[in-house]
């Protein structure tokens, strides 16, 4: 009613009043539309923030470790397709799952040593026996340059840091052997790929003849 009576009189009381509708305007639209602000006697939008990118931070990588398994896929499947040397590589990471050793380049390192009887001599040696071939055989370093240990030096990357090649061979798949060799191994084949054959720890099932 004060309101009204003050418009009427048309005063200066006019101009407070309109003042206050003013206001009361405004702070009726920041309670109905909180998108806006008020700054001193002016109603402002809300500046919308812009979506940020989320940050990409790259992982840490063990150079040893990568080499390792790189120079494995290299000796071992260098000339196989990608998926060839993937299967190569999560080998040597479901070894390490499985208790094998702790990291890549034990796991590519590791050997054991047996005495066995020398065919020639008949005498009691010890020898030393490599998980993989090359270890033993003392194959020198690869040229890193080359278009091959660049393409083993990626793969054993993709596995390494993103657990790539997953799919590739099963994760119970621990051990392989080139098509051209048969060590009759009692082990169950889970994965054929180029001229590797795999297998799992899993003893080969019998044939059922009746």
């Amino acid at each position: 009613c004060i309101i009204l009576y003050a418009i009427k009189k048309g005063n200066i009381m006019e101009s407070i009043t309109t003042a206050i509708l003013a206001k009361v305007i405004m702070l009726s639209m920041i309670v109905i539309a909180p998108a806006y602000i008020l700054v001193g006697s002016m109603l402002i939008k809300k500046s919308e923030p812009i979506p940020q990118e989320p940050v990409q931070v790259a992982k840490k990588v063990d150079e040893k470790q990568l080499k390792c398994l790189a120079d494995n896929i290299y000796h071992e499947a260098g000339s196989e397709s990608i998926h060839g040397q993937a299967a190569v590589a999560r080998v040597v990471v479901n070894r390490i799952r499985y208790g094998f050793a702790n990291t890549p380049c034990q796991v590519v390192y590791q050997a054991n040593i047996i005495t066995k009887i020398d065919d020639a001599t008949q005498q009691l040696v010890k020898v030393k026996l490599c998980q993989f071939s090359w270890v033993c055989e003392g194959k020198t370093e690869p040229n890193k340059n080359s278009y091959r240990y660049k393409q083993a030096q990626e793969v054993a990357y993709e596995v390494m840091v993103n657990d790539g090649y997953k799919d590739v061979v099963p994760k119970t798949a621990l051990f392989f052997h080139s098509i051209h060799v048969d060590p009759m191994w009692p082990y169950q084949q889970v994965k054929k790929i180029g001229n590797h054959v795999f297998y799992s720890k899993h003893k080969k099932q019998k044939a059922n003849h009746n």
